[in-house]
C-alpha cells in the first residue's frame, strides 16, 4: 500500500528527485518549496499536493504545519531535506544565522507541530557529512559564522536532536542521513564551484530509508551514505548534555 510522504526542499535538487522516485513507486507525495512558481512547476509535472513556506521565517513554518494538519490526519514518512548552505543574507530579519534557522530550527519546529499526525512513521533528517561542534552563541545569533562553518554546525545540530527525538518519542523512527558527499545539486554548485556527484546517490538512500523495513531498528541513528553504513557522526553528536542543551535552545528559539 502506498505511503504518504512529505518532502521539504522539493522544487529541485535531491528533494526534487526523490519526489519524482518516490510518486514513480506509487506513493502519495507531499512537496514544500518557498517558490510559488518553481512549486507550480513540480505540480503540474507530478500531480502532487504542495505547501509553500519559507523556512527562514518561522511564523510561516508554523502556518505551513497547521495546514498540513488541516488536511491530513496521518503521515507515514518526512523528509526533512530543506537547506542552504551559501546565501546573500545570511542574517535573518530577527538576527539569527539563516543556515541555523532553516536547517535546524524550521525541520526541528515542522516535526514537532506534526507529531500527531506521525505516529508510527518516519522522520528523516538531512544531515551531512560537514559537522562542527555547535557554539551555543553562535546558535541563537550572537557569533557570525563563515558559510562553512554554520552549515557545518547547523548540520550537526540536526542530527542531535534527531537522536533526541527518538529517545523522546518510541513511536516514531528518526534516522539523521548524510546523503552524500558533494552530490549534484544547487547548493553544491554555488557554494564549491563543482558540477558534483550522481544525486541518484542521494535518491536512492532517501528512498531505502523511507520504505525499507531494516532502517526501523536504528531510530536515533546516522546513517553515512559515503560509506553505505550506520556510523557515529562527530563525537559531539552522542553527548547527552551538549545535546539536552541544544533541545532546551530550541525549545526557546521556536516559541
Amino acid at each position: 500500500m502506498g505511503k504518504k510522504i512529505l518532502i521539504t526542499g522539493a522544487t529541485d535538487g535531491i528533494g526534487l528527485e526523490t519526489a519524482k522516485k518516490l510518486k514513480s513507486l506509487g506513493h502519495e507525495v507531499i512537496v514544500h518549496g518557498r517558490s510559488s512558481e518553481k512549486l507550480q512547476k513540480v505540480v503540474d509535472e507530478l500531480g502532487v499536493t504542495a505547501f509553500k513556506a519559507d523556512f527562514s521565517k518561522l511564523t510561516e513554518v508554523r502556518n505551513m504545519a497547521d495546514s498540513i494538519l488541516e488536511k491530513y490526519d496521518s503521515i507515514d514518512v518526512l523528509i526533512n531535506n530543506a537547506g542552504v548552505f551559501k546565501t546573500s543574507s545570511p542574517r535573518t530579519e530577527d538576527g539569527h544565522d539563516v543556515r541555523y534557522v532553516v536547517n535546524t530550527f524550521a525541520p526541528y519546529l515542522l516535526t514537532k507541530k506534526l507529531l500527531s499526525i506521525l505516529k508510527g512513521s518516519r522522520v528523516i533528517n538531512l544531515s551531512s557529512a560537514a559537522q562542527s561542534s555547535v557554539d551555543f552563541d553562535a546558535m541563537i545569533g550572537k557569533v557570525e559564522m563563515s558559510d562553512f562553518e554554520a552549515y557545518a554546525q547547523s548540520k550537526l545540530a540536526i542530527t542531535m536532536w534527531s537522536r533526541y527525538l527518538a529517545n523522546e518519542h518510541k513511536d516514531i523512527t528518526v534516522i539523521a542521513v548524510n546523503p552524500g558527499s558533494l552530490l549534484s545539486t544547487k547548493m553544491v554548485k554555488e557554494g564549491f564551484n563543482t558540477s558534483g556527484n550522481d544525486i541518484t546517490i542521494g535518491v536512492n538512500i532517501l528512498t531505502s530509508l523511507s520504505l525499507e523495513g531494516t532502517h526501523t531498528s536504528h531510530s536515533g541513528d546516522y546513517y553515512d551514505n559515503d560509506n553505505q553504513r550506520y556510523a557515529p557522526p562527530q563525537a559531539d553528536g552522542l553527548d547527552d548534555t551538549k545535546t539536552k542543551k541544544i533541545v532546551e535552545l530550541l525549545e526557546d528559539l521556536i516559541k
